[in-house]
């Protein structure tokens, strides 16, 4: 004989679920995303900018993803610079002395693991330049093939001299063009002499063809998954090692120009391309609701703030941050929203 559980285990159970009877309501408010800068995923990911140390600031040693093309005998050479700063944004360069005419020789950058081309495509493109007289001939830019044979797009800058100026270009690709990104980005001078460049950019066309924006694969895949809020940017990242490179917001805003960015949390650096703005233009794409998460003085070496009068600014800058995103034209940070390019909150 069976007593108590036993007996209950020895019985058969059913679950029934009806699917044809709704249950409990739930807000549709609760399925959102969270974004968090990890493993390439803004700048080489769904940032669009394809330039990679596009302001040369990755490695105060050296020039990363930016190499020399040149023939035997070519005695041209690159070199970082930081005596020649752009603004107190821009404050590195890379110096670039082309020894002779006529060479094929350019400055190149590998991009992150290639720059995409695809046919009929027009990426948009600037730099700034600045050259060692006023008679410098036209610079070419162009995007082709890691072993220099093919050339899918280029244009031509003309105007370089002895003060920084900043140039644009389109770059058109044909429709017979076969994708691939087994390609680099190039800067041709055509005279010799000294060259300086600095925050140079390429974009794709971006999700809505939003200025400074995202990918539009990615974004598709997102706006498939139908979000309701995002929360943004994430927690590592918003905290960082030291208070010193954590995420501060207010150095995100403005012109890409502007920007400083800063050492990221995973040993590499952030342009802060995306920044505050392209959050809150990202959720106004897929008309989701921002969700802040904001910096509570704490960092990830375990430094922290008290709670008190020494925790009241960061206090203060969430407000401030708030205050960006819905305060209205007359508020401090409405205005400055406004003024970024934004007068509806």
């Amino acid at each position: 004989m069976l007593f108590g559980s036993q007996a209950l285990a020895q019985q058969s159970t059913r679950l029934t679920i009806r699917l044809d009877q709704p249950g409990h309501v739930s807000s549709p408010m609760l399925y959102g995303l969270m974004t968090e800068e990890i493993n390439y995923s803004y700048d080489g990911g769904i940032y669009a900018e394809l330039i990679r140390n596009r302001s040369f600031k990755d490695n105060n040693k050296n020039p990363d993803h930016w190499s020399l093309i040149k023939g035997a005998g070519d005695s041209s050479a690159i070199i970082l610079d930081n005596k020649h700063p752009v603004n107190q944004a821009l404050t590195e360069c890379i110096r670039f002395n082309l020894a002779t005419d006529g060479k094929n020789t350019g400055l190149a950058n590998d991009g992150f693991w290639g720059i995409p081309v695809y046919p009929s495509t027009t990426y948009q493109g600037s730099l700034y330049a600045m050259a060692d007289g006023n008679n410098a001939g036209p610079i070419t830019v162009s995007i082709e093939s890691t072993d220099g044979k093919s050339t899918f797009a280029t244009a031509n800058i003309a105007g370089a001299s002895g003060l920084w100026k900043k140039f644009t270009f389109n770059l058109n690709t044909t429709a017979t063009v076969t994708p691939t990104a087994d390609t680099r980005f190039v800067i041709r001078p055509s005279s010799k002499g000294s060259y300086w460049f600095t925050l140079v950019s390429l974009f794709p066309p971006t999700y809505q063809n939003t200025a400074n924006g995202n990918r539009r694969d990615i974004m598709q895949l997102l706006a498939s998954m139908t979000p309701k809020f995002l929360r943004l940017p994430g927690g590592n990242y918003l905290e960082d090692n030291m208070f010193s490179t954590r995420y501060n917001w207010k150095k995100t805003l403005g012109p890409i120009d502007e920007r400083p960015g800063h050492q990221g949390t995973w040993g590499y650096r952030s342009s802060d391309g995306m920044g505050l703005l392209e959050y809150l233009e990202w959720c106004e794409d897929l008309k989701m609701e921002p969700l802040l998460a904001v910096f509570a003085g704490y960092t990830l070496n375990r430094d922290y703030v008290e709670a008190g009068p020494f925790l009241k600014p960061y206090v203060d800058e969430a407000l401030e941050e708030i205050e960006y995103v819905t305060g209205d034209t007359t508020t401090k940070y409405g205005k400055e929203r406004a003024r970024d390019g934004h007068t509806q909150k």
